[in-house]
């Protein structure tokens, strides 16, 4: 009997035994476990973080981020259609293959760069009027592609765009994406089809409609519009039958039920009473607007007062017949000079309310007779603006005739000319202008008669003295802050 309890002793001692190695080599392969999931836990956190819109993106290169300190700097080729655009080279409507330009295209919005260049352009689809606007740093040239800060690309491309340095993490939030996450989450919201409304979601503005007169039906005579924070907070009552966003100044044109447009400020602020037809910003630094009443238009300043009295029919020029000028504001040549229409006769006003050219030309740029000849409207080259008169011969036969001046309203050569126009030579734009049957090149003829140095000169005094007016102008607003 003893050996028989001796032998079960010696039994159970070595299940128990193997019990505790089974128990130990259990809890070594749970430590292990836990070491491993947080190992894998740790490098998949290390791993850089891609999002687009709440999705995982994949990397359309191994380039599309470059790190310059504390910057990130986005390859515009290669982000280009995670965010919903299309990437092209050379400038929107040049048709060139320019690497140190390219333009980003979208549904509703084209946006152009130029390599070394702080200013962005933006124009909505199917128009020809920019808006521009000024980053912090210039877009550069790395790995033979165009680059630009991420601050850069938030505001060209209408996004959000934030960078964990910490989490190793970037995530993008598309304009769209805004739209309709506050489309959904507020019944009140107005911004679902509306691309410049759209906008001021990214600067944490909603415009609103009246809940009880929303429907489906745009038609509804009843909506009325207001503006409100993204919290939801009222800025501005819905009493207006239309708000427009404008990017440039974060203001809001709204129009009445009288069928008259103001200007709003983001606090709520009446800048301009509404009384006018239509308004339209031409001038962003000075912020100018193009006003219209009973069919006539005049331009207004950002506190409402007129500098150029509403009594034209035209303001600004058609561009679309010039576009190989590439003329980035129709409104105001070389960011000075705004032609003006009365009673069938052309002039130019500066951004000051100046008349600089008398109200008596019968044109402004000259369109070409041969198909294979260019347009022109401008020389810029010369910071010159072709103008034109009709005369009438010994046999009352009306010809028209050609003068260039300067963006200061300066002829700088009497009106004479038979012709002016541009060809593309060799990928240079050659301008060229015809007097008495003899063809003269534009450029040659400035030089040689020193004209040329002369209108540089006259360029980079306006230049000082325009820093000089705007930091005038801000000097004396900020006085007027402080009084109020």
């Amino acid at each position: 009997m003893e050996i028989i309890g001796t032998n079960q002793q010696e039994k159970d001692r070595k299940t128990k035994k193997i019990m505790l190695w089974i128990s130990i080599a259990i809890i070594m392969l749970f430590v292990i476990s836990i070491i491993l999931f947080i190992t894998i836990y740790y490098l998949q956190d290390q791993l850089f973080k891609f999002k687009v819109d709440g999705q995982k993106a994949t990397m359309t290169s191994n380039d599309l981020f470059v790190y310059e300190q504390d910057k990130v700097y986005v390859s515009l080729k290669d982000i280009a259609t995670l965010i919903g655009y299309s990437y092209y080279n050379g400038g929107y409507k040049q048709y060139s293959e320019d690497a140190s330009q390219c333009y980003l295209e979208s549904e509703n919005e084209i946006c152009t760069f130029e390599q070394g260049s702080n200013t962005i352009y933006k124009t909505p689809s199917n128009q020809i009027d920019y808006e521009y606007f000024t980053i912090e740093e210039p877009v550069k040239r790395i790995n033979n592609k165009l680059y630009i800060t991420a601050e850069g690309l938030s505001l060209a491309c209408n996004l959000k765009f934030y960078y964990e340095k910490e989490e190793n993490a970037i995530t993008i939030y598309t304009l769209p994406y805004y739209a309709n996450y506050y489309t959904q989450a507020y019944t009140t919201s107005a911004v679902s089809n509306n691309f410049k409304n759209q906008k001021a979601l990214l600067y944490d503005l909603m415009v609103v409609q009246n809940l009880e007169n929303t429907t489906n039906n745009s038609n509804n005579k009843n909506i009325r519009y207001g503006i409100a924070t993204l919290e939801g907070q009222e800025i501005v009552g819905t009493k207006y039958t239309d708000i427009e966003f404008i990017e440039s100044t974060q203001e809001f044109i709204v129009k009445t039920e009288e069928n008259k447009v103001g200007i709003i400020t983001a606090d709520g602020e009446t800048k301009v009473r509404p009384q006018y037809d239509s308004l339209k910003q031409i001038d962003k630094d000075l912020n100018l607007y193009l006003a219209t009443s009973n069919n006539k238009q005049g331009v207004i300043e950002k506190n409402g007062k007129i500098l150029i009295y509403l009594e034209y029919d035209q303001i600004g020029i058609d561009t679309t017949q010039f576009q190989n000028n590439n003329i980035k504001n129709s409104y105001l040549l070389y960011n000075n000079a705004i032609p003006v229409k009365q009673n069938g006769k052309w002039g130019m006003y500066d951004k000051r309310g100046n008349l600089i050219l008398p109200i008596e030309y019968d044109g402004i740029g000259c369109i070409a007779n041969d198909k294979n000849l260019n347009n022109i409207l401008v020389i810029p080259e010369a910071k010159v603006i072709v103008v034109s008169k009709i005369r009438e011969d010994e046999n009352k036969r009306k010809i028209t005739e050609y003068g260039l001046v300067n963006f200061l309203g300066k002829p700088i050569i009497q009106v004479c000319l038979e012709t002016v126009y541009s060809v593309v030579n060799n990928g240079r734009e050659e301008y060229t202008m015809i007097f008495q049957g003899t063809s003269y090149d534009v450029i040659d003829y400035l030089n040689q008669y020193g004209k040329l140095e002369q209108l540089n000169n006259e360029t980079n005094t306006k230049v000082n003295e325009t820093v000089e007016v705007n930091e005038t102008v801000e000097a004396n607003e900020m006085v007027l802050n402080e009084i109020q």
